[in-house]
């Protein structure tokens, strides 16, 4: 990252060494290597080339990856790998490595080694992303053509990084093409998308990119439906989501660069349905004096601004500051009956403002030193106005609202050890301090690698502590804002940061011609993790007890929560075939801090076996690729026994469950194979591909929720199921 190279270990003697670069002269020297640096001044020179072909050796050496749990790949690596729904994603590819799993069928957050979706730190270009999905967590915002490196840390990440327990995704977008302008553009079954890029001086270039969902085009947002009686009325379905991304970047002097990155994207849905209360399934949806109503927004913005300058020959500055916020609101409206109806609107405002400063400082050739300070300002921010009006004359309001801020400060030092030539030792230490709460808390580290042979067989392990000061909570209660009720709330003084140590052990052999198996053990307990006191907590009125953050933590518990496990994984390549496969072994469990709860039982998406296989074929003109999912059931509450309670004024009976253990079944094994098939062609001056691809090849229904009726006494639950065969497309052109 610096622009320069160092060789450690090499022996202090006279070699003829050989230097070049493109588009200057091949220079050929004798030096004798010391401690202190060479300098060597090449002639510029030009050179006649008819193209270049440019490919990534996958027989590259075992030791250059030094954290255990490290996956570093490019935007065209991850690209090759299956997406979401037909289009490429970088969260969804991700899920193809060990450890990783998905809360859901298509839905929901990553789940890493155990841990919970809100354990996991995104970044673009330095700036954390807290809502990275759309369409209720079925695509993400991380669009694999936008990025030029993808970095993602698995439990064990260096000290440079901290907020999060379990793991980090660092990616950085595209600087945008420094030599001509070039253009892309897409449409898939889900979106339509472009990235344009494009040199806008010898120093400075540009990126920009964009993408949008268009069903609500298509099928339209508005849609009459009238009945007999010659009523009329309107039904509403409108539903979008948008990404826009851009960067400028420009080189002031050969040893500096500056950037600035902006990144927002949003979800939109507007829903009216009017209904009435008639067992007539077939005709429900029409004209009638009851309706309900839901106007609906939620999205990230980030800008970002860094600046890179090589100090000297042995420091190397990187400054970044930035401003990331989160929104989203939520308007209802609901008339339940001719005289009786309930309004709210509801909104959330998480907002940080932050800076860092990372100096990486080469003191010797056996030793890189990496250090650094960070301050952010998070503000938190949330209202709600609602009205419940039982009768002309009887109309209970709630009106609430909530502020607060706090600064979160960090220093952090580490070092990059190479003692001998086949050991690298990675030692760190990350101090942080947050204000609400005053908590000043040491997440020391530590990772070591062996190389046995570079080529052959390297070991590597890591010890790491972590601390997050930021938890995401809903409101148990909510019934009315449920889409949006999802908050990020502050550590403080009734509830402490929660802390992780995590131990791992691997090895990775490349002693396979093109292969690279991987072997990764790992152990991980956390501390002050919030549970909620009553999993099947229910609400006692519309309006519920409020949004004041205290009351939100009322209906949570602190916890501990531990995972263990083995993961194996295989990436091979046989000419035009790649084959990824991944198999993993880990128990992931829970327990309330509390005397009546002294044994662990699953967490929510404990998964004790999960296996992935994925077989691609890449030719001139064809890329067609198989793919194959099977996991254990995530774990379910069986009720053991109900009960009926009788009003003693009234009468009235209700039947409520037992469920004295928590998570005490599960549900059946999820299994989905999916394929796809596309072909490049060149037309008009451009490239272009078309896919299609099957979703849910066998059309096998999942089973990925089950509830029970207190009512009906039986103990047969009913199955939520997942989504069928989905055929999709994909055409993609490039100028």
């Amino acid at each position: 990252a610096a622009g320069y190279f160092a060789f450690p270990g090499i022996e202090s003697r006279p070699m003829e060494i050989a230097i070049s670069y493109l588009g200057y002269a091949r220079l050929d020297t004798s030096v004798v290597a010391r401690d202190d640096h060479h300098q060597f001044q090449l002639i510029p020179t030009s050179y006649g080339i008819s193209g270049i072909v440019i490919e990534q050796d996958v027989s590259r050496r075992a030791d250059l990856t030094l954290t255990p749990g490290l996956l570093s790949v490019s935007g065209r690596d991850l690209k090759e790998l299956p997406g979401s729904l037909g289009s490429s994603d970088v969260l969804e590819s991700l899920r193809w490595m060990p450890g990783i799993q998905r809360a859901g069928e298509v839905t929901g957050g990553l789940l890493v080694r155990g841990s919970g979706p809100d354990q996991n730190l995104y970044l673009i270009d330095g700036a954390p992303v807290y809502h990275p999905w759309h369409a209720f967590s079925l695509v993400s915002t991380f669009q694999t053509e936008t990025f030029k490196d993808i970095a993602f840390y698995r439990g064990a990440f260096p000290a440079e990084y901290g907020g999060r327990l379990s793991a980090v995704l660092d990616a950085e977008l595209r600087d945008g093409n420094h030599s001509e302008p070039q253009a892309t553009m897409a449409i898939s079954g889900l979106n339509a998308s472009f990235l344009i890029e494009s040199p806008i001086s010898e120093k400075s270039s540009f990126m920009l990119s964009g993408r949008r969902s268009y069903i609500d085009k298509i099928i339209g947002k508005s849609h009459p439906v009238s009945d007999d009686l010659g009523r009329r009325d309107t039904l509403r379905t409108g539903y979008y989501f948008y990404d826009w991304s851009a960067k400028l970047s420009f080189r002031p002097d050969s040893r500096s660069t500056l950037s600035i990155s902006y990144y927002t994207g949003g979800d939109v849905l507007d829903l009216r349905l009017p209904f009435d209360l008639s067992l007539d399934f077939s005709s429900w949806l029409r004209p009638a004096d009851l309706f309900f109503e839901i106007d609906q927004h939620w999205g990230n913005r980030i800008v970002s601004v860094r600046f890179r300058r090589l100090l000297s020959d042995r420091v190397f500055l990187t400054a970044t500051a930035y401003n990331s916020e989160y929104a989203a609101a939520e308007n209802t409206f609901i008339k339940a009956t001719q005289s009786s109806s309930v309004k709210s609107a509801y909104s959330v405002d998480l907002q940080d403002i932050g800076a860092r400063l990372d100096l990486d400082y080469y003191p010797s050739l056996t030793h890189q030193v990496k250090m650094g300070a960070s301050v952010v300002r998070h503000r938190f921010r949330s209202d709600i106005v609602a009205a419940v009006a039982y009768s002309p004359s009887l109309i209970e309001r709630l009106d609430q609202n909530s502020d607060t801020e706090t600064v979160e400060m960090a220093v952090y030092i580490q070092d990059l050890w190479r003692p001998r030539a086949d050991w690298r030792i990675l030692p760190g230490i990350r101090l942080s301090y947050f204000g609400k709460g005053r908590f000043v808390r040491a997440a020391p580290r530590l990772s070591v690698q062996y190389i046995i042979d570079p080529s052959w067989l390297v070991l590597r392990g890591a010890i790491s502590t972590h601390v997050q000061y930021l938890q995401r909570i809903r409101d148990r209660n909510s019934y009315l804002y449920d889409l949006v009720s999802s908050r990020w709330v502050p550590s403080s003084k009734d509830s402490k940061p929660s802390r992780s140590g995590q131990v791992t052990a691997g090895l990775e052999s490349r002693a396979l011609p093109r292969t690279v198996i991987t072997i990764d053990g790992f152990a991980r307990g956390g501390q002050g993790v919030l549970l909620p006191k009553d999993e099947f907590q229910s609400k006692d009125g519309l309006l519920g007890p409020g949004i004041e953050i205290t009351t939100l933590l009322g209906q949570y518990t602190k916890g501990t929560e531990r995972s263990f496990g083995l993961e194996f994984g295989i990436d091979t390549r046989l000419r035009s075939w790649r084959i990824i496969a991944s198999y993993t072994r880990m128990r992931a469990e829970n327990r309330i801090n509390d005397e009546a709860e002294s044994e662990y039982r699953p967490s929510r998406f404990d998964t004790p076996r999960s296996f992935s296989l994925v077989t691609m074929r890449d030719t001139r003109r064809w890329k067609t690729s198989i793919s194959i999912r099977w996991r254990s059931g995530y774990p379910v509450s069986v009720p053991e026994s109900r009960y009926q309670l009788v009003d003693a004024i009234s009468g009235e009976a209700t039947w409520y469950f037992h469920r004295p253990k928590l998570n005490n079944g599960r549900l059946p094994a999820y299994f989905r194979i999916d394929t796809s098939a596309s072909y490049r062609f060149r037309m008009a001056d451009a490239d272009w591909s078309f896919g299609i691809s099957l979703y849910n090849l066998i059309n096998r229904r999942n089973v990925i929720g089950q509830t029970w009726d207190p009512t009906v006494n039986s103990a047969r639950p009913k199955n939520r199921l997942g989504l069928p065969i989905l055929p999709l497309f994909e055409l993609e052109m490039t100028l």
